[in-house]
């Protein structure tokens, strides 16, 4: 007995220092596994750079606390466990839950302040041992770097998609959510974007939402091409100073002296984003008299330039049996106007298939009168390509 006593002690000895041994160098060294199928808490690479770049406390405000069905629940556990993984690599990084409606006598001041921040809140059912009750929810989150701030939305928006498949898509794309907004806030404002006017483009006032989103992290200066005639060096150096050129709609055709200038501007570095509609179609049309709507090719003369490089927008409308629907008045009920849906196979309805950052993770599109891209073949290597899509689909 003495002999097994002992034997027993040492190899618990042997234990104990071993424990030690492992607490003492993971102190030193830092590594998490993930054992999961799907490598749910596998961090990308460009999250770990953002934050890496956290150098003091960022403070996150989780308001998705509460009386919550299950869906709602697992929303609420992925976003803690994902913010747990966060603060593991970087301790800076402190985040906290908290329910904004909890008090109820500040209710009603606490609800029109999100309102007034764009933090619109939901109204939902829960199921309490057979009684239905009413809660409000803000899947929202905040975060604060010193005195920038910027808000994350935690469920995203998918038409028509029930709320378990809306719970689905936003765990997954809670990371990106995360990381866009630290890497807003962490850093400051460098690239400037020139929004190109002067070819009947878009208005501002069509692209408000879109330009206030980029404003976040980006420069923005409208520029236009009018002095490209008399002085197209001056007006090529002036527009190299922009990282990018965004062309929202034209209407208009561009001259061979702007094409040349975009040309050059492309050549030395310069990126582009291009917002077009091959075909001239609205839905304006269709509320005329005759209710018709006639389709005209949109000449812009860009042909070419795109041309050159190995693009080609054909000036088609693609009809597709994957659509979503239109509505429509089908007569009337007493005083009642009657409405049907009625499938329209004008406005395709996309799910993009690839993993590629730029569309991983992201719900269907609407697209309307939509033109398809042919690709051809040069000695210019294409990494990325989508359909044209209207800039009122963003």
């Amino acid at each position: 007995m003495k002999k097994i006593n002992k034997k027993n002690i040492k190899s618990l000895l042997i234990i104990c220092v071993a424990l030690i041994a492992i607490n003492i160098v993971s102190s030193y060294f830092f590594k998490r596994f993930d054992l999961t199928q799907d490598k749910r808490y596998t961090l990308s690479q460009t999250t770990l750079n953002i934050i890496k770049n956290v150098e003091s406390p960022l403070i996150v405000d989780v308001f998705l606390e509460g009386n919550f069905p299950p869906e709602f629940k697992r929303l609420q556990n992925e976003t803690r466990e994902l913010l747990e993984e966060f603060s593991a690599y970087n301790s800076n990084i402190i985040f906290e839950f908290a329910n904004p409606v909890e008090n109820e006598e500040e209710r009603v001041m606490i609800m029109k302040q999100f309102y007034e921040g764009g933090m619109q809140p939901l109204n939902i059912s829960v199921d309490d041992k057979g009684k239905q009750t009413q809660e409000v929810v803000f899947p929202w989150a905040y975060a604060t770097y010193g005195d920038k701030g910027a808000k994350v939305a935690l469920l995203k928006n998918l038409m028509g998609a029930t709320t378990e498949e809306k719970v689905i898509s936003s765990v997954q794309h809670l990371e990106f959510a995360f990381a866009e907004a630290f890497n807003k806030i962490i850093k400051e404002k460098q690239k400037k974007i020139a929004i190109i006017k002067g070819n009947g483009e878009f208005k501002d006032i069509f692209i408000a939402d879109y330009l206030k989103t980029v404003r976040e992290s980006y420069f923005l200066a409208p520029f236009t091409l009018d002095s490209v005639e008399n002085k197209p060096k001056e007006t090529l150096e002036s527009l190299k100073e922009y990282e990018l050129a965004i062309i929202a709609k034209p209407t208009e055709a561009f001259s061979e002296a702007e094409k040349q200038v975009i040309d050059q501007y492309i050549i030395n570095g310069g990126k582009t984003l291009w917002l077009l509609d091959a075909v001239k179609a609205d839905y304006e049309d269709l509320y005329s008299e005759t209710g018709t709507l006639l389709a005209q090719q949109n000449e812009l003369n860009l042909n070419d330039l795109f041309f050159k490089y190995g693009i080609r927008i054909n000036p088609l409308l693609i009809k597709d049996e994957q659509a979503t629907t239109i509505k429509l008045a089908t007569g009337q009920q007493g005083s009642q106007t009657q409405y049907e849906q009625y499938l329209w196979r004008f406005s395709p309805f996309v799910y993009p298939s690839t993993n590629h950052p730029l569309v991983k993770n992201m719900e269907g599109i609407k697209f309307e009168f939509t033109s398809p891209i042919e690709i051809l073949k040069n000695n210019i290597e294409k990494l990325f390509y989508y359909q044209v899509l209207n800039i009122r689909d963003l």
